[in-house]
């Protein structure tokens, strides 16, 4: 399988492999994970990658996607059981759409006078410079906030956060790193663009350390929580995401990292080019469309929707047969509150959809026409089960 397995992924890397071809490799991929041959291949065409001209990695066909969707449902592991007896139920509440697949049948939306309307999260993050300046981001004006290091950093009219490099800083190549750190809070999240071209978007209860230039051998950032990466090509100083339990090298990708410290899973998505996944020893190497799930010290690979794993960044709530706890975790965040059971939520799985632009009245009225009750007292959500 060696020789074949080279072949395909070195086609595959070029983009001149057929549409056969590449369901044949994603299918190897997927289904042999662990195989010592295929994760010595990927090792020694990784270690290519970073010693040889850049292949073109990104970008991927959209018959990749095609793949990708038709084969998940055979590849991705189910959780659980589903009770699901009903058809799916379509809501159009402001905007805003569900679908809940359940063994409940829906209700009427009940009249709700006194419920709290907490709106949704906005642009909102606190930055921290080297000096330990902290700047309020979403109550400073656009235009320039701080000068570090050779460094212009601006916040745009849109709310990003801009480092712009000077000519000074052009022309160093060593001295100390000064690190900022940019931090979101509960509803709350936030753009930055860094000097050497790589964007990322920080999603609600998130924290991201980063020096203001880069100059070193690598371009290392520290991240909790949950952020998006569109990262700049450098193949001489690969870009590296540190989390408190792995970390992640490209060259320059897309792809998604989902650490926070309440989900039992630290979740990496891959949109475009290849990334390489390192906890404890163990290192899986991922192609577009597949995930990185790592539980305890288990690190297995999946292909997943990856539209579910970017939807907060494109402004959607997305689940695919989600738990009622996951589920809550997310409106926790985004809506800044705290949410009690009254008791053990159930096994039920759920398909859902809705836009988080809408408040979370808005939001529990969505819930309660699929027979999801829960109350808001202050910034409490008490679900009823």
């Amino acid at each position: 399988m060696h020789i074949k397995l080279e072949n395909l992924y070195q086609r595959y890397v070029e983009g001149t492999c057929t549409n056969e071809e590449r369901a044949e490799l994603l299918s190897i991929v997927a289904a042999n994970p662990d195989d010592p041959e295929l994760t010595g291949l990927l090792d020694g065409t990784w270690n290519k990658i970073n010693t040889a001209e850049m292949q073109s990695l990104d970008d991927p066909e959209d018959m990749l996607n095609n793949i990708l969707g038709q084969q998940k449902k055979s590849v991705v592991k189910k959780i659980g059981w589903y009770p699901y007896a009903v058809a799916a139920s379509i809501v159009m509440v402001l905007g805003a759409a569900i679908f809940f697949y359940t063994s409940k049948t829906p209700t009427a939306i009940p009249s709700n006078p006194t419920a709290v309307n907490i709106p949704p999260g906005t642009n909102k993050a606190t930055l921290t410079l080297s000096d330990g300046k902290v700047i309020t981001l979403d109550n400073t004006a656009e235009g320039e906030i701080a000068t570090q290091a050779g460094i212009i950093i601006r916040k745009t009219k849109d709310g990003q956060l801009v480092y712009d490099i000077t000519k000074d800083q052009e022309t160093k190549t060593s001295g100390a790193l000064a690190y900022n750190t940019i931090v979101t809070p509960r509803g709350g999240q936030y753009q930055v663009n860094l000097p050497d071209g790589t964007k990322i978007w920080l999603n609600a209860a998130s924290s991201l350390k980063y020096p203001a230039v880069f100059n070193g051998k690598q371009r290392r950032v520290e991240l909790t929580g949950e952020a998006y990466f569109e990262v700049a090509k450098d193949k001489t100083h690969p870009f590296v995401v540190a989390t408190d339990k792995q970390e992640v090298q490209v060259l320059g990708t897309h792809f998604n990292i989902n650490s926070y410290a309440d989900e039992s899973v630290t979740k990496t998505t891959l949109l475009e080019g290849s990334v390489k996944v390192s906890s404890k020893g163990a290192e899986r190497f991922l192609l577009p469309g597949q995930q990185s799930a790592l539980r305890g010290n288990d690190l297995n690979v999946y292909l997943v929707d990856t539209e579910e794993a970017i939807a907060w960044k494109n402004g959607d709530f997305r689940f695919n047969e989600a738990d009622l706890s996951s589920i809550m975790r997310q409106l926790s965040r985004w809506y800044n509150v705290d949410v009690s059971f009254e008791k053990k939520p159930t096994a039920e799985l759920f398909h859902f959809t809705a836009s988080r632009n809408i408040s979370l009245a808005d939001m529990q009225k969505i819930f309660e026409y699929n027979g999801i009750n829960f109350k808001i007292e202050g910034r409490m959500l008490i679900v009823k089960l």
